[in-house]
């Protein structure tokens, strides 16, 4: 019996020498973005956006673009905290070579203008559940 090959997944550079940043986005009194990125050598090499409404006094999550396990996907939720989306892949990210963190960059931008963009469809999925 062979031995069973991992599959190579991107990773970005560890804190430090990379630097996390975490910041909010507040566009009313009970709804924001909350970001995470990771920035290292001028590039954005890890992100998290995450739309948040105020309901009840807890903030609870609506959606969220962010990467891991090598690629740039989406999550869509219910009220009830279901995943509509479960992971929707946008973007693959390589484990290695020199586009991958350009890629992640590249990604950051076009999933935040996709996030302000869906703002009020998100809002409507989180109420709805589809």
């Amino acid at each position: 019996m062979g031995a069973e090959t991992a599959v190579k997944q991107y990773k970005p550079p560890s804190c430090p020498p990379a630097e996390e940043l975490n910041f909010r986005l507040e566009f009313t009194e009970t709804d924001e973005f909350r970001v995470r990125q990771v920035l290292y050598r001028d590039f954005i090499v890890d992100f998290a956006i995450m739309q948040m409404v105020r309901e009840d006094g807890s903030w609870v999550h609506v959606a969220r673009i962010d990467c891991c396990h090598s690629t740039i996907h989406r999550h869509q939720f219910t009220h009830a905290g279901d995943d509509l989306y479960d992971h929707l892949e946008i973007t693959a990210i390589p484990p290695d070579g020199g586009d991958r963190w350009s890629i992640v960059h590249a990604g950051y931008f076009s999933a935040l203008g996709t996030m302000q963009e869906e703002w009020a469809e998100n809002l409507r999925r989180w109420r709805d559940g589809r």
